[in-house]
């Protein structure tokens, strides 16, 4: 018979096994022994103790069965032997490990090396086996239905523990407790294949709940430190004065105890209806947008008359007021193509001017495009007044009082060491009957233990509060559980989810996909800012302020600009506000040109004449209308005499709307007020010349005119 190798001897732990408390019991083969697990097998004193022996086959209930009906597990056919750990720490490399049957504070200590055995017990084949096939008994700490709840023979759910008089059916253990956390827990068991054997779910005690009435949680926690229960199933917080009493699982998650405040008011002002059509945007792409707009109209006029202005810095300053308002023109004419979502062909207009305009559409395309298609949500959207209970440092700020919960109490207090707490000794009823009494203004609630819980929700809609994004204190969630199945139930929970997706969240799908979950109004602050209004909302005549407003203010100043502008005329003054034209910019340009150049008025006339005068000897007295043969010029109605002149039957019609006599009949007088009125005239069917690109046509034929004036005093 072996009792181990060398340097890690078998020892003798009979006198430890037999001194254990509260262990007692009597084998199958009548000798005294012990329990190696609360409720499992019963072995002998000498179990595992003196020599390298199948003990497991001589004493464990598992092992004992027939090979022809039942399967042995391989531990049994093992040898091993309790041995002294310092000794084999320190003389041998054998494999040694504490057994997990006895308490703590018991260093008994075992090791199949040193018999030359596999140890198939702790790894291998069985390694699954790490409750070891026990039934646990948990308790229920409350209602919180969904997630805890009981459902009487006709139906009939328990929500609350008010709705249940003198707690009769809590106590009742025959009506079966059910919801999402019994759920889980039972996925859990089925996931550990026999392991875990059996889950059983009760009350807690009544000597518990009177020991702790603001809390039915540390009550559970009570009867699990008492060995009541083996663990308690629900919402648990982990605090320091629980861990105090027991030890808890691996933690379900992490419950965000926030800030739950009077629901805001929504805005209706006329400072946020304007705001909002400009949000689509962010400022600094508005800038863009104007920037791009103001660029396009200075390179637009550039583009068109500079070349002409730059050759004289004296006509430059003469017109300096003409080229504001040419600018001014030009970003009025690129802010209504923005506004347009497109641009006005101008196919006379130069090549620069084309390119420049072709980038400033593609550019309009896509900020119109991205505009539109944000606008209608931002318009139909409700935002919320401010609240000064919106987050913590606001609240502790402003000395507002916090209804919390009594278990978390030492906890908060410790973390906001200067708010007003006012602590809850009777759970979240008592906070939301504090809160309807104005004892506090805000509240400080768990998600996890009331997001879903429908009691809870509907008393925060019923008195208009809604959760916040501020932490007041974060805590894990997990179960108590006695101490030597703490580890055994983390191993399952945490294969559950790593491996099988087995986790609470799964479980509250599972419940709502098949049953359905909805609240009677919006409970998250969030929600409320982003998504007040469905997809389909109209827009109201509120939304469209800022448009509204924008029109009325140019139809305003539109119209002080036209009483301007008619009271100059009225008074025979100049006004550069109505159609303006840009030819007395070039003939001032020309005047400059030809007194730099010291070219005299009629020679520099003249050799335009005489060409006027070439092409119309070419001609035909018929044809003599196509000497200004330039589009827009020959219009029916007007014809000329053999000699030249133009005879009309009816008001003048040529783009030029002036016959030479009338031309002549006004250079005569001096300059009335009619020539005033015809120069206008003239000047504005130019100014349409010039825009097509036909500025040597015009000149050409207005050349013409003068010389047939001088023709005409001649004779």
């Amino acid at each position: 018979m072996s009792t181990g190798n060398e340097g890690c001897n078998c020892i003798n732990q009979t006198s430890v096994l037999a001194s254990l408390q509260n262990r007692d019991c009597t084998t199958a083969t009548g000798q005294p022994g012990v329990y190696l697990a609360l409720g499992g097998s019963c072995v002998a004193y000498n179990y595992g103790s003196s020599a390298c022996l199948q003990h497991d086959l001589l004493h464990d209930p598992k092992c004992q069965g027939d090979l022809s009906t039942t399967t042995i597990p391989p531990y049994c056919f093992q040898s091993w032997c309790y041995v002294n750990a310092n000794t084999c720490k320190k003389n041998s490399d054998e494999k040694i490990q504490k057994t997990e049957y006895f308490s703590p504070s018991n260093d008994i200590f075992y090791s199949y090396s040193t018999c030359n055995s596999t140890d198939y017990f702790s790894q291998g084949i069985d390694s699954k086996s790490v409750v070891g096939g026990l039934s646990v008994t948990a308790s229920i700490p409350d209602y919180q239905f969904p997630m805890m709840r009981k459902e009487l023979p006709d139906g009939t759910f328990m929500y609350k523990r008010a709705d249940d008089s003198d707690n009769t059916n809590y106590f009742d253990d025959t009506i079966p407790f059910g919801g999402v956390y019994v759920d889980y827990m039972n996925s859990i068991v089925q996931l550990s294949n026999g392991d875990i054997q059996n889950m059983t779910y009760t009350h807690t005690s009544r000597a518990s709940m009177k020991q702790y009435p603001s809390s039915s949680f540390t009550a559970a926690v009570q009867d699990v430190e008492n060995g009541l229960v083996d663990m308690a199933v629900g919402p648990f917080w982990i605090t320091g004065q629980r861990l105090k009493m027991t030890t808890f699982t691996v933690p379900l998650l992490y419950d965000k105890t926030v800030l739950v405040i009077p629901k805001p008011g929504q805005k209706s002002n006329l400072a946020y209806e304007t705001k909002k059509v400009l949000e689509p945007f962010t400022y600094g792409l508005w800038g863009v947008v104007i920037a791009v707009t103001v660029a396009a109209a200075l390179l637009s006029v550039w583009f068109s008359d500079r070349e002409m202005v730059a050759k004289s810095k004296r006509a430059w300053k003469k017109r300096k007021a003409a080229y504001l308002r040419l600018i001014l023109d030009a970003i009025l004419e690129k802010g209504m193509f923005l506004f347009s979502a497109g641009i006005e062909q101008d196919t006379g207009a130069s090549l620069p001017h084309k390119v420049l305009m072709f980038g400033f559409g593609f550019f309009i395309l896509i900020s119109v495009s991205a505009y539109v298609a944000n606008l209608a949500a931002f318009l139909t959207q409700s935002g919320l007044e401010s609240t000064n209970y919106d987050t913590m440092k606001k609240v502790i700020d402003n000395n507002v009082p916090i209804c919390c919960h009594s278990a978390l109490a030492e906890e908060i207090r410790q973390k906001w060491p200067d708010g007003k707490w006012i602590v809850s000794n009777g759970g979240f009823e008592d906070m939301f009957e504090a809160y309807a009494r104005k004892e506090c203004e805000v509240l400080a609630i768990g998600r996890e233990d009331s997001i879903m819980n429908e009691n809870i929700l509907a008393t925060v809609c019923d008195l208009g509060l809604v959760y916040t994004e501020s932490v007041v204190t974060e805590n894990p969630i997990a179960f108590p559980i006695r101490p030597q199945l703490a580890s055994a139930f983390s191993y399952w929970m945490y294969l559950g989810e790593k491996t099988h997706g087995i986790d609470l969240e799964s479980a509250k799908q599972a419940f709502i996909q098949e049953n359905g979950f909805k609240t009677q109004c919006k409970v998250e602050l969030s929600n409320l800012n982003m998504n007040e209004v469905d997809d389909f909302a109209q827009v109201s005549p509120s939304n469209m302020i800022l448009p509204i407003m924008a029109f009325v203010a140019c139809v305003f100043t539109a119209v002080a600009l036209q009483l301007i502008h008619e009271w100059k005329r009225k008074k025979g003054r100049k006004s550069s506000i109505g159609r303006k034209s840009t030819l007395d910019i070039f003939e001032g340009v020309r005047k400059q040109q030809r007194r730099a150049s010291k070219i005299d008025e009629e020679e520099w006339v003249m050799p335009r004449a005489m060409s006027i005068m070439q092409r119309r000897q070419t001609l035909d007295n018929s044809d003599v209308d196509r000497i200004c043969d330039f589009p827009g010029v020959d219009i029916p109605g007007d014809e000329f005499n053999e000699d030249g002149a133009p005879q009309s039957t009816r008001e003048p019609t040529s783009i030029l709307r002036g016959s030479i006599d009338d031309m002549a009949m006004a250079n005569a007088n001096g300059g009335a007020g009619e020539a005033v009125e015809e120069d206008n005239d003239i000047s504005h069917r130019i100014e349409e010349l010039v825009e097509s690109g036909v500025i040597d046509e015009v000149l050409d034929c207005f050349d013409f005119f003068q010389e047939m004036k001088k023709l005409k005093k001649e004779q």
